[in-house]
């Protein structure tokens, strides 16, 4: 449930706090005095798009923030736990931070979240319906989740559109061969010929580099058999002088013992200096490459760099282009085999689909066949006792992304009436209704612990809004209810009420909210009743007042 909201700096608000409590509460005031702009500083902390304009005049942000504590929401837990938010004791922290530079800050329990993640969240929370919420059932996909919601078909549904989408992943993958193959066939003689002298060239990675570095070797061979000639002579006459030295320093060790040490390492010297004299000469030797040789190399590497033209760039896209030319024939080659095998994956995911959509299908008429029991009782409730409701549903020619039916609400608002479509048939009034008996049957499978009601009383009155105020009255016992009304017959109901109004002060107008209680809130409900707070009125609005014990 939403604890508390606080606003800074928003259009009119400077400074707001507000506490709310469980049960009923209904927010009342003179039409302009800025109800709209608390219910649009509490859609900006559920995920709404920010506007800068939305930043009181002369200040730099505005800031608006909730309290909710969520002691048992499988959902809300689950989305917490994928985003990585500690949660402590249920209560849930949103703050919401808009710059005047239209930059925003979005943050729950402390941790940045995006607006998108933020309006996941914020549905999870509060429920809300609008005066305008009816334009929902216009929607095809509102219906079905409306079904889903009320039979917790979620996950069956869930199930369903994984396979449409496997379906038409299968179609894609056999289109997308079916063009490859098609254009392998047109380009076969080409991709032959390429693979042939691609097959022939033997291609290695590698090879290039390795047949410059042997051409330049080839290229300096009289350079550097001249070096090595000349190194070999003078690692001859360095064996000969370590030799020499070697001789010496044994002799005097004789007389002197701590010489030994440098008999052993002049030793060693002398072996590793005649080891590189003969690796030197070895060396030497090998450098005799025939003209042929030469010419081979040269004409290989001139090869290698034809195809790399050619096919790339460089010799390791070559060889990709080599397999890719070689995949595409043997796919060419057995081309009806393999449309064979891919044409069978899409029937086989089809018949899942239409499996899938048909277990759905017919678990949806039964979740509809209960849903429109429970919305016409509530109607009847709720001042329509001759009302019929429908929820009609025509099976598809072919499977759709969220399933193989179709799906429309109808009603005969009057005995005798054609049931129709809600659209085309029901007044303001009775779609306020419709929608506030659709709400009353799904609030057992809505986990938003808060609901939201935005002048859903729109166009009724008399009895009937009595009516609509007793089932608010009766759905606050299990839920969290805020509702914004202009009619006294809901306002007296609430078990707290608060006053939104509008006022100059230091030359500014300001938006404030304040709870109403005792006499004061006699004094609302009375200008409900007739727009004044006439002795008549004030009488009437207190016998309001005392039927439901306040």
């Amino acid at each position: 449930m939403l604890e508390q909201l606080s606003v800074r700096s928003y259009v009119l608000i400077d400074r707001l706090d507000i506490s709310f409590s469980d049960g009923f509460t209904v927010l009342t005031g003179e039409t302009g005095s800025g109800k709209s702009i608390m219910l649009g500083a509490l859609a900006l902390l559920l995920g709404a798009k920010a506007d800068k304009e939305a930043v009181r005049q002369g200040e730099e942000s505005a800031e608006i923030s909730g309290v909710f504590t969520v002691l048992s929401s499988p959902q809300v837990t689950a989305w917490t736990e994928a985003h990585g938010i500690e949660v402590d004791d249920g209560v849930i922290v949103i703050r919401r931070l808009i710059r005047v530079n239209g930059r925003s800050v979005y943050t729950v329990n402390g941790s940045p979240v995006t607006v998108k993640e933020g309006e996941e969240l914020g549905h999870l929370l509060v429920d809300v319906s609008s005066q305008h919420a009816h334009q929902s059932l216009l929607h095809m996909d509102v219906l079905r989740s409306m079904l889903d919601e009320f039979g917790h078909l979620e996950k069956l549904s869930s199930e369903y559109r994984s396979q449409y989408r496997a379906v038409r992943e299968a179609e894609k993958n056999l289109e997308i061969q079916k063009e490859s193959i098609e254009k392998a066939l047109e380009e076969a003689d080409y991709m032959r010929f390429s693979l042939k002298e691609l097959e022939e060239a033997d291609l290695k990675e590698g090879e290039e580099e390795t047949l410059k570095a042997e051409m330049e070797v080839m290229n300096s061979a009289e350079f550097i058999r001249e070096s090595l000639a000349s190194a070999v002579s003078e690692m001859r006459t360095a064996s000969s002088s370590l030799s020499e030295a070697l001789e010496i320093i044994r002799k005097a060790s004789r007389k002197d013992q701590r010489l030994t040490a440098y008999t052993d390492r002049t030793e060693n010297i002398g072996i590793e200096a005649d080891d590189i004299l003969l690796s030197l000469r070895d060396h030497l030797t090998s450098i005799d490459f025939s003209e042929t040789e030469m010419e081979e190399k040269n004409n290989r590497l001139m090869q290698l760099q034809r195809i790399r033209r050619r096919f790339g760039g460089s010799i390791e896209e070559a060889i990709r282009r080599r397999d890719d030319f070689r995949k595409k024939l043997e796919d060419a080659d057995n081309s009806e085999s393999l449309l064979s095998s891919l044409m069978a994956s899409v029937e086989k995911e089809e018949a899942k689909l239409l499996e899938n959509g048909e277990k759905l299908l017919s678990e949806r008429k039964k979740s509809a066949s209960l849903l429109e029991k429970n919305i016409e009782a509530n109607l009847r409730k709720l001042g329509m006792p001759s009302a019929e409701f429908r929820i009609k549903i025509d099976r598809l020619d072919s499977p759709g992304p969220d399933g193989c039916e179709s799906i429309a609400f109808l009603i005969a608002p009057n005995k005798g009436e054609k049931l129709s479509p809600i659209q085309n048939t029901a007044s303001g009034g009775e779609l306020s209704r419709i929608m506030l008996s659709i709400k009353v049957a799904l609030r057992s499978g809505n986990d938003a612990p808060t609901m939201l009601f935005d002048e859903i009383d729109s166009g009724i009155g008399g009895s009937v809004a009595n009516a609509v105020g007793e089932e608010m009255k009766l759905l606050s016992q299990s839920e969290q209810i805020i509702a914004i009304t202009h009619l006294p017959q809901i306002a007296s109901r609430a078990a707290s009420h608060y006053l939104v109004e509008k006022e100059e002060k230091g030359g500014r107008t300001l938006t404030t909210i304040r709870k109403v209680e005792g006499e004061e809130r006699v004094k609302e409900i009375a200008r409900l009743l007739s727009g004044e707070t006439s002795g008549l009125s004030l009488e009437h609005a207190r016998a309001l007042l005392e039927v439901q014990g306040k």
